[in-house]
Parts: C-alpha cells; sequence; structure tokens
C-alpha cells in the first residue's frame, strides 16, 4: 500500500494533483466560488433588516426600522441620536427627548416576503458597475440586514435606485408621520 501511494506521488499528475490540493485547502475553496446575491428566502426568525433614514434638509428628522424575521417590527423616529443609535451618549442634548417608539407585530410570513423583495432587488449586490453617488440632499438611506447568514452593512448611503425604492417602500409600510406638539 505503501508503494502505491509513493508511485502515485512520484508521476507528474500525482504531484499536479497533490500540488492543486494544497492550494486549495491553504487558499480556502470558499474564495474560488462567488455567492449568487439573489436567493430564495427562507422562513427562520434570525433574519432581520434595519432601514435608517435620515432628513437632509435641515430639520434633522431620522427614522429607524427594524424587521425581524419572527415578525416583530421597530420603528423609532425624532430628531433625537437615539433613534438610530440606542447606545448614544449625548444626553445633554436639546433634541435628547425626542424619540417616538412603536412596536408592530406581522406574521412570519410577510416578514419573509419583506426580505424576499429587498433580496431581488439587490440587497446583497457588493460589486455595482457604474453606480452613481446618491443625491444626499433631501435624504439619505442606509440599510443594514442579515438574511440567512448573509450580512450587508455599508457606511454609505444606498444609491442603487431600485433598491432605493423598495427601502423606502418598506419604511413608508411602518412609519406614518405624526404631525410634531407646538411647545
Amino acid at each position: 500500500m505503501k508503494n502505491l501511494a509513493f508511485f502515485f506521488l512520484s508521476t507528474r499528475l500525482g504531484k499536479c494533483s497533490a500540488l492543486l490540493m494544497g492550494i486549495l485547502l491553504l487558499g480556502g475553496c470558499a474564495s474560488f466560488i462567488t455567492e449568487n446575491p439573489y436567493f430564495t428566502v427562507k422562513e427562520s426568525g434570525l433574519n432581520w433588516v434595519e432601514i435608517r433614514q435620515y432628513d437632509m434638509t435641515g430639520a434633522n428628522r431620522r427614522v429607524h426600522v427594524r424587521v425581524d424575521g419572527n415578525g416583530f417590527v421597530q420603528v423609532r423616529d425624532g430628531t433625537s441620536q437615539q433613534v438610530s443609535n440606542v447606545f448614544a451618549k449625548q444626553y445633554d442634548s436639546a433634541e435628547w427627548n425626542d424619540v417616538r417608539m412603536r412596536r408592530i407585530t406581522i406574521s412570519r410570513e410577510d416578514a419573509n416576503a419583506i426580505f424576499q423583495q429587498l433580496v431581488d432587488a439587490g440587497l446583497f449586490v457588493k460589486e455595482r458597475p457604474n453606480e452613481q453617488k446618491p443625491d444626499l440632499s433631501r435624504q439619505a438611506i442606509f440599510v443594514s440586514a442579515n438574511v440567512q447568514g448573509k450580512m450587508t452593512s455599508v457606511p454609505e448611503a444606498v444609491a442603487d435606485p431600485r433598491l432605493l425604492e423598495q427601502l423606502k417602500l418598506v419604511v413608508l409600510m411602518f412609519y406614518h408621520p405624526q404631525p410634531v406638539r407646538r411647545k
């Protein structure tokens, strides 16, 4: 048996296959396989998406919508930094208390449909050739998500028009602006 293994490794085919196997093991097989950014979403309580929308016209309004795979939806809005960051520290800010939060429960199927719409709109597309800079004169929208173990979180505002439209629709599903009380 040892002679057979030695004979195989001493041939040209054996050396080439051993070298190729070593490259695959050291380089990682996953680096040669690109994942498909479009996939069918399976229902899971571990799926989530967070959408943060900022008003850039000077009103300083913020909206944060989080949809979880188990059907829980959390909507926060206001001018406080607590809207987009629950760990904000600027408690001496004048806007500190301007935060409203609502919790909504939807069916798991509806949450899954939202995730599927976002995946179909290109939520997990990494490279976007010829992508234009987003128009940040009125609003900026940011997204983070984890769907079926695929994660995305980009520090730049979303620029893809198709994805941007879907994100706005998800925000409008759950966020209904209320008039601000005058003091």
